[in-house]
């Protein structure tokens, strides 16, 4: 037996009956893009989309059922099996469209959602979630206000449901009210402002859960990355932060003087120039620093101890505390429980010190204590031989969590370094520093997971690495030093053989190592986001605000929709994955002002593919976590998912392949709780240890279990 969730694509929020802890969804095809070609089949037309889950196969079929209005509910559609979505052509625009999910051949309500009539006759391709206004933060929104930025996921509340944490930013106006910093550099302050980053928490409705801010020692730009998971695995999620005295929490409790000098605010005030004032040391140079988890229902404190040390900032590589402000704060599953810890990282360019931190409850008891420390300053020695010391300035501004030697535990990558799952230095290739890493399967033929990343030390532009020891498959070297600043990978082209790798000198690389040159339609670079989102098995380009594939042509204009990027040249989504479950990838954006709200946007391409939802790959879900530590990073599988598949049960064979050595093992037929012992440790679908409570699908000593 298979569980399936029903999610809707149009505009507005789900009304339902949410049986199976999934969330619904809505979104229509856009109007303002019926001009484009491949729209004009799908204008006016209602996607309807559920989840493939693990387990489910061939013979799993579904029913369809459609009430308009008051009348009498009729069944559109019999027996689905091959896809996990229905385009229903003949949805009312004057009335409200009931829709309803059972198995085939049973009455058994699995899901349904109320598509309202003014959602499809509005024909938005998004759900919008309200931005809460920030005078409880600073009144004055003539000097600052908080744009919105990076953004990311978890059940909080243990609803079942997603919600969203946004992380927004001090952005300084101008005498004429226009923002000339919107905080995601390493930009200045205002000085009678002590919250320079605040987080919100929404749920789908738009219900703002709490807010916390984060105190005068909170950096702008990306080192105030934020981490969410259920970390002690009672079915909420949590969030881990940096966090320092003066921040405030979501019940309204601060940390306070903690060492008793009588102050909060470590900054320094001065004069960056002559026409802008700003904070001399807004890298932080002084001050308590910590480490704090953080309730997802609430938002309030539950446990705390001190962040990695700042020490001097000669002894991180510069004078001016930059490179000792290079924080990380992350997510990994380090141990046989699948209970994640918090990742921890200061310094990139020199030294590096990375931390594994367990939030868990003990005897009733929050304990928040350290797994494990790596540090390039000791004397250790890595399991490929070399020195700690050795793995100095092989950072990147980002971090990628994987299985990367396929024993079930996650490893650290760091950039051009891998720290193994305890703590011990795995490999580093000594190619230095670089920007963007991306860990997969992309070599559909070989085993194990690769790397592929681009460095701007040295005379390599952009490699390929075997994960599990970080020997380079091949790499391409520029004629002298050169700064590599982007890259990406992913099968945009399903005429060549496995995933093709971006760089930003124009060219294309196939999965051999042989360059081409490729018309890419119009493409500047090819170093965006990777996304899946159209109903093909390639994946499609996010960038420039739209979503296009390099080899057919455009594919969604976003751009029309008041919405922008963030992250300034970087160009980021605020977060991209796949919340809904079909396994198309959503994209959630903040309008053009990052002042108004935020945007869900899903497809509504329909698609003969089925495949399991996407995050319960555990690859796949350390991706999506980790999406906006430092530079975002795109989301990739730990198994091959592309146009090489001759049939998608060839893709859930190594889906299971995959999860069988990874922590959620043998994925069997569904059984009923009591068949498992009581002691057993219970997983749901995610690899997060849950417990007795917990409702929906578990994991139990092998066995799939459905907890009513």
């Amino acid at each position: 037996m298979a569980i399936a969730t029903l999610m809707l694509l149009s505009t507005g929020h789900a009304q339902t009956n949410n049986l199976n802890d999934r969330a619904l969804w809505a979104s229509i095809n856009g109007k303002k893009d019926a001009s484009l070609g491949d729209y004009q089949q799908h204008t006016g037309k209602v996607l309807v989309t559920w989840r493939m889950l693990p387990g489910d196969d061939a013979t799993t079929g579904f029913d369809l059922y459609r009430a308009i209005g008051t009348a009498v509910e009729k069944k559109i559609a019999t027996n689905i099996k091959n896809r996990t979505c229905f385009q229903d052509g003949s949805a009312s625009k004057t009335a409200d469209n009931h829709y309803r999910l059972t198995y085939t051949g049973s009455t058994e309500t699995l899901s349904s959602f109320t598509l309202k009539k003014e959602q499809v006759s509005g024909g938005l391709p998004y759900i919008s979630i309200p931005l809460a206004d920030t005078k409880d933060v600073y009144e004055n929104t003539n000097k600052i206000v908080y744009t919105a930025n990076d953004v990311s996921v978890g059940d909080l509340d243990g609803d079942g449901e997603f919600e969203l944490v946004v992380k927004r930013l001090q952005s300084v106006k101008d005498a004429n009210g226009s923002i000339v910093s919107d905080g995601s550099g390493a930009s200045y302050s205002q000085q009678d402002c002590l919250w320079a980053v605040i987080w919100d928490a929404y749920k789908l409705d738009g219900t703002l859960l709490w807010r916390i801010k984060g105190g005068p020692g909170v950096i702008l730009g990306n080192s105030s990355s934020f981490a969410i998971a259920d970390f002690d695995g009672d079915g909420c999620a949590e969030m881990a932060i940096r966090t320092c005295e003066g921040t405030v929490f979501g019940d309204g409790t601060e940390i306070p003087d903690t060492n008793g000098d009588g102050k909060i605010d470590y900054r320094t005030w001065g004069n960056l120039n002559s026409s802008s004032p700003g904070w001399v040391d807004h890298y932080n140079s002084a001050g308590p620093e910590f480490i704090s988890i953080i309730e997802g229902k609430t938002g309030r404190e539950l446990a705390r101890d001190n962040f990695i040390n700042r020490e001097t900032s000669k002894s991180w590589g510069d004078e001016y505390w930059k490179r000792a402000c290079s924080f990380r704060v992350g997510v990994g599953c380090f141990d046989e429980t699948g209970l994640p810890s918090v990742v921890v990282g200061r310094g990139v360019y020199g030294h590096s010190v990375i931390e594994a931190w367990d939030y868990r409850v003990q005897d009733g008891s929050p304990v928040l204590s350290r797994r494990w420390r790596f540090d390039t300053n000791d004397k250790g020695t890595g399991k490929d031989g070399k020195k700690h010391s050795t793995y100095a300035a092989q950072g990147n501004h980002s971090l990628n969590v994987a299985d990367l030697d396929g024993d079930g535990l996650d490893e650290v990558m760091y950039g051009s370094m891998a720290v193994d799952h305890d703590g011990i230095g795995l490999w580093n290739t000594g190619l230095g520093h670089g920007d963007a890493n991306h860990v997969g399967k992309f070599l559909p033929g070989r085993e194990g997971l690769q790397m592929f990343h681009c460095l701007e030390t040295g005379k390599t532009m952009v490699a390929l690495h075997d994960a599990r020891d970080g020997s380079v498959i091949w790499k391409k070297d520029a004629a002298k030093d050169n700064d590599m600043g982007r890259c990406l990978v992913g099968d945009f082209f399903p005429e060549y053989p496995g995933c093709e790798f971006f760089y930003y000198q124009g060219n294309y690389i196939k999965q051999d190592g042989t360059e081409t040159t490729i018309n890419t339609k119009g493409q500047k670079g090819g170093c965006g986001m990777a996304i899946w989102f159209d109903g093909n098995l390639s994946r499609q380009l996010i960038e420039d605000n739209i979503i296009q594939s390099p080899k057919y042509g455009r594919t969604f204009t976003m751009y029309r929709y008041s919405e922008t990027f963030i992250n300034g040249t970087k160009s980021n989504p605020s977060w991209y994955g796949d919340l809904v479950g079909d396994w198309r990838e959503e994209v959630i954006l903040p309008d053009a002002t990052r002042l108004q709200d935020i945007k869900i946007f899903s497809t509504w391409y329909p698609t003969t593919h089925k495949f399991p939802w996407l995050m319960t790959d555990h690859c796949y879900w350390m991706s999506a976590l980790n999406e906006n530590i430092g530079y975002n990073q795109p989301t990739n599988m730990g198994y091959y998912l592309g146009s090489d598949i001759k049939r998608d049960a060839d893709a859930w064979a190594e889906a299971v392949m995959v999860q069988n050595k990874g922590l959620v093992t043998g994925i069997h037929a569904f059984a009923t709780v009591s068949e498992a012992p009581a002691s057993a440790p219970s997983y749901n679908l995610s690899g997060q240890r849950v417990n007795a409570s917990y409702k929906g699908i578990i994991i139990k000593n092998g066995k799939k279990l459905y907890n009513k």
